[in-house]
């Protein structure tokens, strides 16, 4: 359980992002300027993200309609706002150097740098794609991260405290996330995106129900590149992520690793005023070295303790964590809540609905730490992650698909509805029937699953686990699992009946 209280809405909005004054700099050189492309202004804006936000609340004040009409580029938005408008932008934000300080101002940096080195990544391949909107998908990619962003500005003591879970203590970053803000950063960053109306690829790249989507698999990548590189670029989670990416732009592992590098330094170069260490920094670092660079940020001096609540300043000493695995604990209160509103639902709440109540449910109400729902594909030959809660940080695991080619355990619970709880007791019995790929997949060694069937017909599979195998997966916490799986049955049961 987080020993902090949760982080709300209004707490990450209470103070915009500022501006960099950079920014303000270039915008007030431009006004000199005779004749200036509208292109040079969404340069600047897009190596920005206070200055980016602030143009779409200015293009959703003027048109009303701020997703349904979206734009393809920042160049497009400065020209629908027009000249007078747009160099109003970077005067009505407070700007970096003024708003923050000290840490919060360090982290600050190092995330917007972090931000564009994913947003550059993307953009890139964007062309070697051939996109037809490449800077829609570089907004999508810096601001991607908003959650954290916000929290540098609103709450820096917070994000620090995520930050030193992680980076120093090696906690899985559901779990700290869970600890230091009581809900994931994903969440949060999708909360956000409503709340400021962001464009339709930015909200589809924060769910990972779309991340098979190639546009939305682009962004995520890049982001999990940039996350994972901040502290050097040789480790086997990186190169894992360079394999996925040649796969993705369907080229070899070495020449995109050169591509990619390269770019890493041309994202640098485009950007050097963010004032934080950048990724093309870390190209020279040889395996090892990161650790001299966590210990710059975190002295080794203060050791792991017990865990405990922000002091609420950036001037006090840092409290620690134990690094041990934290385990979700079940919160009776949501589960009931999410209960209660399912059964009141049923017939009244459309499908998807439902469903997200449902794995949401299974993760803040009973604890488990990743939960989701797999659709079964028109010709019955795989299951493939609908709804997906509790991975926002894996993008491998968001591509959860199992395949039906072949018999195994997963055949055999689509056959009827059932269910099967894998645990220490019949592990024996059953972990052989669970295909290697999956095995590879979920990376544990116990789960919970549920078939579901509408009409006599299988429809789709509910599975959950505690990620880590310290995390015992008991009998009530499977029997809540069932008791959401049966509830969303219903409810998906009597929705399809209304429609005829």
């Amino acid at each position: 359980m987080s020993n902090s209280a949760p982080i709300t809405l209004d707490d990450l909005t209470e103070r915009p992002l500022p501006v960099f004054g950079h920014s303000v700099r270039a915008f007030r050189n431009l006004r000199s300027e005779k004749a200036v492309p509208w292109e040079k202004y969404g340069d600047i804006i897009l190596k920005d993200p206070g200055l980016a936000l602030q143009t779409l609340k200015a293009l959703q004040q003027a048109s009303r309609a701020p997703r349904e009409q979206g734009v393809s580029s920042m160049e497009q938005a400065a020209m629908l706002l027009g000249m007078e408008r747009v160099q109003q932008l970077p005067t009505e934000a407070p700007r970096i150097e003024e708003a923050l300080r000290g840490r919060a101002r360090e982290g600050y940096q190092r995330a917007v740098s972090r931000a564009f080195h994913a947003a550059y990544q993307a953009w890139d391949w964007a062309f070697i794609k051939r996109d037809i909107a490449p800077d829609e998908i570089l907004l999508s990619a810096l601001l991607h991260d908003s959650a954290e962003l916000a929290l540098w500005v609103n709450a820096p003591e917070r994000i620090h405290q995520l930050r030193r879970l992680t980076i120093r203590d090696r906690l899985p970053a559901a779990e700290a996330e869970y600890i230091a803000l009581g809900e994931s950063l994903g969440h949060f960053s999708r909360r956000l995106a409503e709340e400021w109306n962001l464009p339709p690829l930015a909200h589809e790249a924060l769910r990972p129900e779309y991340g098979n989507e190639p546009r939305v698999r682009g962004v995520v990548l890049a982001v999990q590149l940039a996350r994972q590189v901040e502290w050097g670029w040789y480790s086997p989670q990186v190169e894992e992520t360079l394999a996925l990416i040649a796969d993705y732009l369907q080229a070899g592992i070495e020449e995109t690793t050169v591509h990619v590098h390269r770019a890493a330094v041309r994202a640098a170069n485009e950007a050097a005023f963010h004032g934080a260490r950048v990724p093309a920094a870390m190209l020279p670092l040889l395996p090892g070295d990161e650790q001299l660079l966590i210990d710059e940020e975190f002295p080794p001096e203060a050791k792991p303790g017990t865990t405990a609540a922000p002091t609420g300043t950036m001037d006090d000493p840092a409290t620690t964590e134990t690094a041990t695995p934290v385990c979700l604990s079940p919160q009776h209160d949501v589960f009931d809540a999410t209960v209660a509103e399912m059964r009141a639902g049923i017939g009244k709440l459309a499908i998807n609905d439902m469903l997200r109540k449902a794995i949401h449910g299974m993760h803040d109400g009973a604890g488990l730490n990743r939960a989701l729902f797999a659709m079964l594909s028109t010709d019955r030959s795989h299951l493939q992650a609908r709804f997906i809660i509790g991975s926002d940080n894996d993008p491998i695991f968001n591509n959860f698909r199992i395949r039906l080619d072949k018999p195994h355990l997963f055949t055999r619970l689509m056959e009827k509805p059932q269910s099967i709880r894998i645990h220490d007791g019949n592990r024996a019995k059953f972990w052989a029937l669970v295909p290697d790929e999956v095995q590879a997949l979920i990376k544990t060694n116990s789960f919970c699953a549920q078939s579901v069937h509408i009409n006599g017909r299988p429809v789709g599979l509910f599975y959950a686990d505690r990620h880590s195998p310290e995390c015992g997966l008991d009998e009530a916490t499977y029997q809540r699992f069932r008791q959401l799986c049966q509830l969303a049955t219903k409810g998906m049961a009597a929705m399809t009946r209304k429609r005829g």
